[in-house]
């Protein structure tokens, strides 16, 4: 029963994840050659270090400080929360939160970085101009990996 805030707190960050993805910002996108761009380091210093028990809520604070976007710095706040609460003890005798809230924050990474790759679909509730855009440079990016495949596949 007491545990019960922290799951819902959890649960709707990966709720909000699916419902109000992130478009990508100015520095995600890149005109350059390169095929890995700045989200994609992020999102792997992020998988890194929320494998770190004690340490996963630091990838939300890590993605807050690159990003600037402030629903970063909410989820490292709940996933630090079951850790403060059984006075960072990861003993499933007081508490299965903790054990939980590293499993969830992994997933939640994960899902974050298959969003924004345009493996996994927001459900986009709101169609704005901006996520248009966004529809509109991907698949751009998607019609330049296959021209370059064709490239590399004819030489």
């Amino acid at each position: 029963m007491h545990d019960a805030p922290f799951v819902v707190a959890m649960g709707s960050c990966v709720v909000n994840s699916l419902v109000f993805p992130l478009p990508g910002g100015p520095n995600d996108i890149e005109d350059g050659e390169s095929v890995i761009d700045s989200a994609d380091a992020r999102f792997a210093v992020m998988g890194i270090i929320s494998f770190i028990p004690y340490l996963n809520w630091m990838s939300w604070v890590f993605a807050w400080l690159d990003t600037g976007d402030k629903r970063y710095a909410l989820y490292a706040i709940v996933y630090l929360a079951p850790y403060l609460r059984t006075n960072l003890s990861l003993s499933p005798d007081e508490s299965w939160v903790p054990i939980a809230s590293i499993v969830l924050c992994i997933l939640h990474i994960q899902l974050e970085a298959s969003i924004k790759n345009g493996y996994l679909q927001g459900f986009r509730l709101f169609n704005s101009k901006s996520s248009k855009k966004d529809l509109r440079i991907s698949e751009q990016g998607r019609r330049k990996d296959e021209q370059n495949g064709k490239l590399l596949s004819s030489k």
